[in-house]
């Protein structure tokens, strides 16, 4: 039978082509292609190193899943529910797993987005905020009397809900709208609310 001959490249591109279809942990490639995995050690010297010459983070695969459509549209879904930014670049720099494995089974991360039911031109303009970009977005919806009460802002708000408490409040919703001159059961002045907008039109 014949034996094929594997060199560096041919290794990385048996890995890549799994990359996200397959678990890529040393236990199941050393079950289900021990020939790879046989050839690897013997070029890179260890499973890890032959990983890395991927340029993946060998601590993500160690604990690496199968990630199937409905697995990428429940972690976009769960992503969002939890108020984390589905921007491309975002994703890919806080859980590149799912990134590329949603490139893999929808071709781009904008139809990944589409399948979970979101708009992802929206998504795409929507970045990180600043500290002060979130004051300014607090303050506008209180301007307009929305209501900043905690469920509120859970149900119409996550976002930037999730984004004040992390970044304004400390894990706190209502110190965040403290750190905008909010307080509970105050509202801003009038005069105040005027030097605001004037301050930021």
């Amino acid at each position: 039978m014949f034996e094929r001959k594997w060199d560096d490249q041919s290794i990385i591109n048996h890995i890549m082509s799994k990359y996200g279809k397959k678990p890529l942990n040393s236990s199941y490639y050393a079950k289900n292609y021990s020939a790879v995995y046989a050839a690897a050690e013997r070029f890179f010297g260890s499973w890890k190193c032959a990983i890395e010459a991927c340029g993946l983070d060998y601590g993500t695969i160690r604990k690496y899943k199968i990630w199937s459509k409905n697995k990428i549209v429940l972690e976009i879904k769960k992503r969002h529910k939890a108020g984390q930014s589905l921007n491309s670049k975002y994703v890919q720099e806080s859980d590149r797993a799912l990134y590329m494995a949603a490139i893999k089974r929808y071709k781009n991360w904008g139809m990944a987005i589409g399948a979970a039911g979101f708009d992802y031109k929206k998504v795409r303009l929507r970045r990180m905020m600043t500290k002060a970009e979130i004051k300014k977005k607090i303050l506008e919806l209180y301007a307009k009397n929305v209501d900043l009460a905690y469920p509120n802002m859970k149900e119409k708000y996550l976002y930037l809900l999730a984004a004040g408490m992390k970044k304004l409040g400390n894990g706190s919703w209502a110190k965040a709208r403290k750190v905008c001159g909010l307080h509970v059961n105050f509202r801003l002045s009038d005069e105040k609310i005027q030097a605001w907008k004037k301050a930021n039109s």
